[in-house]
């Protein structure tokens, strides 16, 4: 069952065991790299805000099989991927996101399912202007190069 968790530094997340959710990337020839983000609905945390569909681990399950039956929940049938890297992002307070990166071949059709209001396509230069979900916010901050 999926419940709210307060970590070790007094911050309240869903999911007691953690959560994952899927950074789709598509690489166009001669393009930019596209990613996939959902705009969250009003009814959940961060609402509003542009992020990656995911969400709680269930007990006994890995990081990837959340983040496939929260896409699936959230956005409708999973396209062929290959993941290519994962970044967990703890808290400071020992509770962990699992953001997966996985590339597709097509920017792939996307529905609005539970907890999302629109998707969409957008570059790493598109997502600068986004009000972003705080997580998804630290990796683009990750992603400029260091001056």
């Amino acid at each position: 069952m999926d419940v709210w968790k307060i970590c070790e530094m007094g911050h309240v997340h869903w999911g007691n065991q953690g959560a994952a959710g899927f950074l789709f990337r598509h690489k166009a020839p001669d393009a930019e790299p596209s990613f996939l983000l959902q705009q969250r609905s009003t009814t959940v945390d961060y609402p509003s805000t542009w992020g990656i569909p995911g969400g709680a681990i269930r007990d006994g399950e890995s990081p990837e099989a959340a983040a496939k039956r929260e896409f699936q929940e959230e956005i409708g049938t999973l396209p062929p991927y290959r993941i290519t890297d994962v970044k967990v992002q703890d808290c400071g307070g020992n509770w962990k996101f699992h953001m997966i990166l996985a590339d597709v071949d097509e920017e792939f059709l996307a529905f609005c399912g539970k907890e999302t209001v629109a998707t969409g396509w957008f570059t790493l230069s598109d997502m600068m202007s986004l009000h972003l979900h705080p997580g998804l916010q630290i990796w683009l901050h990750e992603q400029q190069p260091a001056s």
